[in-house]
């Protein structure tokens, strides 16, 4: 049977549960016109959920790969060698992947900033207490240190 994708305007009209779903579907049928509609809804900037962003989501799902990726990783690490909130590395990546979908109003940066918190413990950082930056779309985010040999849990 032949995968009969939706139009752009059909899309468009969707819930974002439905597009959610959608993009799943398409993830999986890629070579079948599949590809088109990930990357029709990723350029467009659609939303593929409408209340707080749940782990479950695509959104956070690739901010997981994003943070936790080698380039993450260094991004994170040389912020903090900088002094700054390892979601300052991260943030513009993730920016740049998921464009507007990346936000604060579904709790987007907040999960970030968990994800990221979780990658510096397994890293072998303590936290040092909050801090702010500029130019992202996370304003403010926890700050790290190294532990020390006998801070090991």
């Amino acid at each position: 049977m032949a995968f009969k994708a939706p139009t752009q305007d059909q899309i468009r009209a969707m819930t974002p549960q439905q597009r959610a779903i959608l993009y799943e579907n398409a993830k999986r049928r890629t070579g079948e016109g599949g590809q088109e509609i990930i990357d029709f809804i990723d350029a467009s900037g659609l939303s593929l959920s409408d209340g707080d962003m749940l782990s479950s989501d695509p959104d956070y799902m690739e901010m997981e790969r994003i943070i936790w990726s080698p380039e993450g990783r260094e991004a994170a690490i040389k912020a903090v060698e900088e002094g700054l909130p390892a979601l300052a590395g991260v943030d513009p990546l993730i920016h740049a992947a998921l464009g507007e979908r990346y936000h604060p109003h579904n709790a987007g940066t907040i999960n970030a900033g968990v994800i990221t918190a979780a990658l510096m413990r397994h890293l072998g950082y303590i936290e040092a207490g909050p801090g702010a930056f500029a130019g992202g779309v996370a304003k403010s985010g926890m700050k790290w240190k190294k532990r020390a040999p006998s801070q090991a849990t």
